[in-house]
């Protein structure tokens, strides 16, 4: 770590988590630690009204968007963020266009700051007009800092998995660094020094999650320290993180915590699941004090709880030790979990997603957020394709020429290889199969629109 030059806050924070592992934590809770959270503790944004915020409560917001990953799940090795979403614009493009449709709003010159990883820094800042992002903003902020890293460890010894010569030696730290490298970057000095009072954080690949005046209006007549948007659980969001707070041994009430499925014990799986216990999931959409953050940062590690998570790199057995940045809501005294709807989160995971996304079942709306589109009537559609053929984005590409239309499907699944060579329309429940491993024409069926209906390739 010192001959990659880390700062001593980092590696004392690396540190701390790898002697919890070595005392036997497993990153595992108590389950008798969970209780409710309280009905203060919860506000929904549909009762804040919609009277926005003033332009000087804008101008004291930055925001900052998570942008350490690769395609990696979709067979890339380039930052998720440069996929193409809808027609002409990628990630990247669109979060660009959505903080210069608020600049240009309000009049100010909001920051959009990336946190990315040393996988995705060299792509991102190489994309046209995002290098010189925020060069009018107070200050001149850059347009992204970097995530610091991690040893990888060997699962059955905690040492290091090599001389820290190589790249997979190393890992991301998980999304909670993202408080510890604002700090030792020096970036959360600059932002507080130049007048920014708030930061607003989310997954880059959540196109739904813009910066809602409402809510910072609200967060700062509070004099809030730290906020997290939940939104209601469905049946495809089982395994999403939830908010509780922590109890003791004889009932007192600690903290909001969060609780992330890799901590559940296996025996409470489906007690995390259910959704009478735990209605609302986290979006990973939060809303920070800066000054709070840095004041809590000076006096030490944030102390995040630990995600002990195991992988194989080239066949041998590894631990890498995260944290994920909601955690944080457990360590400010004045918080809030803000109750928001859908339409906030967007996100993209897989290939299905991506179609979902680039369907028009969503549209971009004027400002660009990513939104459902509204004329359909149902929740998301739930789209299911074979693995074995679209698992990768280069497949999925070449056998998604055209985009069905998903606004009327309620669920959409593809069984085998088909190629969609032509528009078509998929209306209720449909599932398209193919029983052979050769491609076939979705042309082939000689329609154009399908409803509520199994079809099976000749």
């Amino acid at each position: 770590m010192r001959s990659r030059n880390m700062q001593d806050a980092v590696i004392a924070e690396i540190v701390r988590r790898v002697r919890l592992v070595y005392e036997g934590e497993s990153g595992r809770v108590d389950w008798n630690t969970i209780g409710d959270l309280r009905p203060e503790d919860t506000i929904d944004l549909e009762t804040l009204g919609d009277e926005g915020a003033s332009r000087e409560t804008l101008k004291g917001l930055a925001i900052i968007k998570l942008n350490g990953g690769l395609g990696t799940t979709m067979g890339l090795s380039v930052p998720k963020s440069v996929i193409e979403v809808k027609p002409g614009l990628n990630f990247l493009e669109i979060m660009k266009l959505q903080v210069e449709h608020l600049r240009k709003t309000h009049s100010i010159e909001t920051p959009l700051l990336f946190m990315n990883s040393f996988n995705t820094r060299d792509d991102t800042l190489a994309h046209p007009g995002i290098r010189s992002l925020n060069e009018n903003c107070p200050g001149k902020l850059p347009a992204d800092f970097l995530q610091n890293m991690a040893p990888r460890l060997l699962r059955d010894s905690l040492l290091p998995l090599g001389d820290g010569s190589q790249d997979s030696h190393w890992c991301p730290p998980g999304h909670g660094d993202v408080f510890l490298a604002l700090f030792t970057t020096g970036l959360l000095d600059r932002l507080i020094e130049n007048g920014y009072r708030v930061a607003f954080l989310s997954n880059g690949d959540n196109l739904g999650a813009t910066a809602d005046p409402n809510i910072l209006r609200y967060f700062l007549s509070e004099g809030l320290e730290f906020a997290s948007e939940v939104t209601p659980k469905t049946r495809a969001d089982l395994k999403g993180g939830v908010l509780y707070r922590r109890r003791g041994p004889e009932g007192e009430v600690g903290p909001i915590e969060l609780l992330e499925t890799a901590q559940v014990p296996d025996e409470h799986l489906s007690d995390f699941q259910d959704v009478n216990r735990f209605a609302y999931f986290n979006i990973n959409n939060l809303w920070v004090n800066l000054e709070a953050l840095r004041e809590r940062l000076r006096r030490g590690s944030l102390e995040l709880s630990l995600i002990v998570n195991p992988k194989e790199v080239d066949g041998t057995p590894v631990l890498q030790l995260e944290t994920a940045m909601g955690a944080a809501i457990g360590r400010f005294d004045r918080t809030r979990v803000i109750i928001v709807p859908r339409r906030r989160f967007a996100p993209v995971k897989n290939c299905a997603d991506l179609l979902v996304r680039r369907s028009d079942a969503y549209t971009l709306e004027s400002d660009y957020r990513l939104e459902m589109n509204p004329t359909r009537k149902l929740s998301e559609p739930v789209v299911i394709l074979d693995d074995r053929f679209y698992k990768k984005l280069p497949d999925f590409e070449k056998r998604f020429l055209e985009a069905p239309s998903l606004v009327a499907a309620s669920s959409f699944e593809v069984r085998g290889p088909v190629i969609f060579d032509r528009p078509v329309k998929i209306s209720g429940q449909v599932c398209l199969e193919n029983p052979d491993a050769t491609d076939r024409l979705v042309s082939e069926l000689s329609r154009d629109a399908f409803q509520d209906e199994t079809i099976a390739f000749p």
